[in-house]
């Protein structure tokens, strides 16, 4: 079994899409969050992947009480996705994928494409066009993999692929995708664009 962990926040205005709160305002912001977050559930669903949420804090919203859900555990990104992935690997044996909630390339054929790589390599990888990455799984996880990453920067993917060739891993990367953290990225999905012209 290969499960899926969703690294989540909770959708309060003016804590989630904080690089668009100058341009649309905090409301929107919150608002294209949410949409990216329940696109993001069904994307999993459909996948037929076992799943569960990493929340980053707790939070009584009605779409995270109906879904497996834990807090996520770390300091930083980099703990929190190896705790993360520690957990998901204790009831999946055969691996673990993490991802974010701001991608609205990703399909459901990228999450088994990323499951079935994962049979012959340790780690898969989806890269982000911001130099970061919408996907991770593993097979095994090693605290070196995450070390010393500049988070947020352009460098994050290039320097996992790095740490990952320290630890022998065989990798295997796909299709590179966009992430949605501002203005400009909102410009390619029309979909966002009418949310928030209507809200």
């Amino acid at each position: 079994m290969i499960a899926v962990g969703i690294f989540a926040k909770p959708p309060y205005p003016g804590s989630v899409k904080t690089r668009l709160i100058p341009d649309i305002g905090a409301a929107k912001a919150a608002s294209v969050y949410r949409y990216c977050l329940e696109y993001t559930l069904e994307v999993v669903r459909q996948s037929g992947l076992e799943y569960q949420l990493f929340l980053s804090e707790a939070c009584d919203d009605a779409l995270f009480q109906q879904e497996e859900h834990s807090l996520q555990k770390g300091d930083d990104l980099g703990q929190r996705m190896y705790h993360a992935l520690q957990e998901l690997l204790n009831k999946a044996s055969d691996g673990a994928l993490i991802i974010g909630t701001d991608c609205l390339d990703l399909t459901p054929m990228h999450l088994q494409d990323a499951a079935r790589s994962l049979a012959d390599h340790e780690l898969v990888l989806i890269p982000a066009i911001d130099g970061g990455y919408a996907l991770i799984g593993c097979t095994d996880i090693e605290p070196g993999l995450f070390r010393d990453l500049r988070w947020s920067t352009d460098k994050v993917y290039r320097q996992t692929l790095a740490n990952a060739e320290r630890l022998n891993f065989r990798v295997r990367s796909l299709e590179s995708v966009r992430d949605i953290d501002t203005l400009q990225d909102l410009e390619h999905y029309p979909e966002l664009l009418a949310l928030i012209a209507s809200s």
